[in-house]
């Protein structure tokens, strides 16, 4: 295009509309807490439908300028389920936009039974929910001496995911550990404390 005085002018910049969005306010949520979630980039005023994970949780009206904020609360765990991931949706019958969050239990550990009956078996260690909604963390594993003394302390992994679980196999002792029953600590300190910062996670052990 030339303009009157013959000059080109610039090319308009193409016009570009982003889509919705959905987003929840966490991405990862305790078995019973309430989600909340904001949506944008909906038709303004006209009504949306929420779906988790495939189920219709009602429907509502996006506001004037087509944001939308709900909430809800989902369904609990399975028996010896830990953690699921959800996915939930938002669609006004034109435009849909979805995300994922964790649901978890609260902040536990467990290990499986591994191979032979020795304190030095390679077992299957799980710890979740002990750095949620942070950067990844270095997760410690520390033994306390039946006497209440501590023991040896080693790095367990680092964490993964929505709400900060580790899953690694490694010996169930580091050592060979002494008759009574032991407390395997989780955390995220290098050096051993009763009560340290942050979450903690607890496992007895029996050395016969």
């Amino acid at each position: 295009m030339v303009s009157a005085a013959g000059r080109p002018r610039p090319a308009s910049a193409p016009v570009t509309t982003a889509g919705p969005t959905l987003r929840t306010l966490q991405r990862c949520y305790l078995v019973g807490q309430r989600v909340k979630l904001r949506g944008s980039g909906f038709t303004p005023q006209v009504p949306y439908d929420i779906a988790l994970s495939g189920v219709d949780f009602g429907q509502s009206l996006t506001d004037a300028n087509g944001d939308l904020a709900a909430s809800l609360i989902p369904g609990g765990l399975g028996a010896g389920q830990i953690q699921s991931v959800d996915a939930l949706s938002a669609s006004d019958g034109t435009h849909r936009a979805a995300t994922r969050f964790t649901l978890t239990r609260s902040t536990g550990a467990l290990f499986g039974p591994g191979g032979g009956t020795s304190p030095r078996r390679r077992v299957p260690f799980r710890v979740w929910d002990l750095a949620p909604q942070g950067p990844p963390v270095r997760v410690y594993l520390h033994y306390v001496r039946p006497s209440g003394r501590p023991g040896p302390s080693v790095a367990l992994g680092t964490t993964t995911g929505q709400c900060g679980t580790v899953a690694v196999t490694r010996p169930l002792f580091a050592f060979t550990p002494g008759p009574g029953t032991w407390t395997l600590q989780f955390d995220t300190q290098a050096r051993y404390r009763p009560r340290p910062a942050g979450k903690v996670a607890r496992l007895g052990v029996v050395v016969g």
